[in-house]
């Protein structure tokens, strides 16, 4: 049988797959696992065949610059993986170069694909993706209940597994009671250097702000590698930043939190905050000029969230507020509001997300899931 074939994209695609490696290999120890991605999935033990951990983009403005790297990449691959054939492909958190691999390599267009996190997690009623996704993939594994039942409805076949980079965050460190928590704010830019340069101004901006109500408060930018971590102390000398995040949102007492998986990560480890997100000057004109009318329909027609922040749609309310490209001020209000409410009352919403989510391992579902899929 040929290896198995792991397809991931930037930083945090290549985090999750390395996740769900230990789950692989105990159902097919004998099996090589290959795949697309960086250091932490060669980290355990899979060969790469290609380098996705530094592609990652947001909107086609930051995917054009990309292109040339993309096809390259997607060559590489293609020419490694014809001899010998993978069993099967997984996609993790990642789907939009499925076209440009099949087109590389159409040797790959047969065989059995499982998906891991599927596409369009703010959406809460039926739309072409799910259709497109469930005639694509033999087997579609979420974390969330509202997508799995969107796709089971498109004709999927679903599976509920947890989130691999929750249960990362939940092994490595122990959330501390509201009441228990250090006087730490907590700042999550991204992970992208373009995020360093146009969300972490604003953020740190209204951290000072939140700074003159609350002085016991202190700053601290959670790195998500050490090229941001350079970018953050040529920028910022006298910032503190420390490289894990996820022992900074375990411990601390807000957090002001990209948009994006760091939002999840925050509500199971019970840090409270608000959600931003500032782009760069071609990111808000892209948006404003293609997507904005395109969202607001799909949220008319309730299709698509009225929130983007995952643990408000999960819950079906703001449990983080979202100030989506606003200046420093507003961010700084709401996060005032916030910390002038009732801890309890928000920890305990943080709380009843971490319950609703599943938590059977991710690797091992998959891993059932797949040999369904590729055994004769």
């Amino acid at each position: 049988m040929g290896p198995i074939l792991i397809l991931t994209q930037g930083f945090a695609g290549d985090r999750l797959g390395a996740h769900l490696i230990p789950g692989l290999r105990a159902r097919f120890p004998d099996i090589e696992l290959i795949g697309l991605g960086g250091p932490r999935m060669e980290e355990q033990g899979v060969r790469l065949v290609a380098r996705t951990d530094r592609i990652s983009a947001m909107g086609v403005s930051g995917l054009l610059p990309q292109v040339p790297r993309i096809l390259g990449t997607m060559r590489q691959a293609a020419a490694a993986t014809r001899d010998p054939l993978p069993a099967c492909v997984i996609a993790v958190d990642v789907w939009q170069p499925l076209r440009f691999l099949h087109r590389f390599g159409p040797h790959l267009q047969a065989l059995p694909h499982l998906c891991y996190l599927p596409p369009g997690p703010n959406f809460i009623g039926q739309s072409r993706v799910h259709r497109a996704a469930a005639e694509r993939f033999a087997s579609v594994i979420t974390p969330f209940p509202h997508q799995a039942r969107l796709y089971g409805e498109a004709g999927a076949r679903v599976r509920l597994a947890a989130h691999a980079g929750l249960q990362a965050c939940l092994r490595e460190t122990r959330p501390l009671p509201w009441d228990q928590r250090e006087n730490l704010l907590a700042i999550l830019p991204g992970s992208r250097a373009a995020e360093i340069s146009s969300s972490l101004p604003v953020q740190y901006a209204a951290a000072r702000r939140v700074q003159e109500r609350h002085p016991e408060l202190k700053p601290v930018v959670c790195c998500a590698s050490a090229e941001v971590a350079r970018l953050v102390e040529r920028r910022y000398p006298g910032l503190e930043h420390r490289p894990n995040a996820r022992e900074v949102l375990a411990r601390a007492r807000f957090g002001i939190i990209c948009s994006g998986t760091a939002s999840l990560e925050a509500a199971v480890l019970g840090c409270p905050g608000v959600v931003t997100y500032n782009g760069t000057a071609l990111q808000r004109w892209e948006w404003h000029t293609f997507h904005v009318s395109k969202l607001t329909e799909l949220r008319a027609r309730g299709i698509a969230s009225p929130y983007v922040a995952l643990p408000n749609i999960l819950a079906g309310r703001e449990l983080y507020p979202e100030i989506i490209d606003a200046p420093a001020d507003r961010i700084a209000e709401a996060a005032l509001a916030e910390l002038a409410g009732d801890p309890a009352a928000r920890h305990a919403a943080l709380d009843e997300i971490t319950r609703t989510l599943p938590w059977d391992d991710a690797g091992q579902v998959i891993a059932e899931e797949l040999a369904g899929a590729i055994t004769p």
